[in-house]
């Protein structure tokens, strides 16, 4: 029996860690890229180099969409992988905000040592991705709409507007 939307949605969030971006510069040129997350009461956490193209992007147009997508090794179609998108506003954590600390310990705690490293970087910055709309597709003909104030009720598509 195969999986419930709910259940193959939790499994693909739980067992990723990094999440496509696509973003758009100032002079609305698009850019793709990845990075690191944690998922974390139900938003995206970042935690990204002022090198990155993204970086500009993100805390210029304060939009952004994430896609969470199965490994390619991990299908056994290609043209109907198991991923997940997502419309998201972002929001800067500064430094001294109350909850610095205990969200990049948590994004730690997810994503490993190297964390440890980077916490010492200047040109780091901490992010929230918080999701506005959401869709999800676990192969042809499932695809839901993700609705709801968490995004958790899957509203089957089954036309194209």
């Amino acid at each position: 029996m195969s999986k419930s939307p709910e259940s193959a949605l939790q499994s693909l969030l739980e067992s990723s860690k990094s999440l496509q971006l696509a973003s758009v510069s100032e002079d609305g040129s698009p850019h793709c890229s990845y990075t690191p997350f944690a998922r974390i009461d139900g938003e995206f956490v970042i935690f990204i180099s002022h090198l990155s193209k993204h970086t500009k992007n993100l805390l210029t147009q304060r939009k952004v969409a994430a896609m969470i997508i199965a490994d390619e090794s991990d299908s056994a179609q290609i043209f109907a992988r198991l991923r997940a998108s997502y419309q998201c506003d972002v929001c800067e954590i500064a430094r001294d905000a109350e909850n610095y600390e205990s969200l990049l310990n948590r994004y730690e705690a997810h994503l490993g040592k190297t964390v440890e490293l980077l916490r010492q970087l200047p040109d780091f910055v901490l992010l929230r991705l918080v999701p506005t709309s959401g869709h999800f597709v676990m192969g042809f003909g499932e695809a839901y709409e993700l609705t709801g104030p968490e995004l958790n009720q899957f509203n089957h598509v089954k036309s194209v507007n």
